[in-house]
């Protein structure tokens, strides 16, 4: 099966490589977007320097550091549009992030765990905005 170019790229930063890999492979088979995955925030802005992303699944593993890529990327320091969708995964109980995120506009908060039809559907929704900011 080959990947079929018409599909909205978009970045997902994960570092458990089963959820990411899931992730992928369901997205793939669904033919909702082309993955480009990133283990840590160091190796997204690799990639966000180089590439146009319509969307970007994000995982705040990282702690400040996921949130300051974030926040770049809302000022309009890569090569992606700043005001992409953004779907935000996150192991923090409650409202941790919340007051920081707000600003940010994520279009999801997920919570881990989650169940993946979740996150197919506010990748859905993503792909579905992203793809008209071009």
């Amino acid at each position: 099966m080959s990947a079929t170019p018409s599909l909205p790229s978009v970045l997902l930063v994960e570092p458990q490589f089963v959820l990411r890999r899931t992730i992928v492979t369901v997205a793939r088979e669904l033919g909702l977007v082309e993955f480009h995955e990133a283990t840590s925030v160091d190796r997204a802005l690799r990639l966000l320097a180089s590439h146009r992303f319509v969307g970007m699944v994000l995982d705040l593993g990282d702690g400040p550091d996921a949130m300051t890529l974030l926040a770049e990327l809302r000022k309009g320091a890569f090569a992606t549009v700043p005001r992409i969708p953004v779907i935000v995964m996150t192991s923090e109980p409650g409202s941790a992030h919340e007051a920081t995120m707000q600003p940010l506009g994520p279009i999801d908060v997920l919570r881990k765990p989650f169940k993946i039809g979740a996150l197919l559907e506010s990748v859905r929704t993503m792909a579905q905005h992203g793809s008209g900011s071009h």
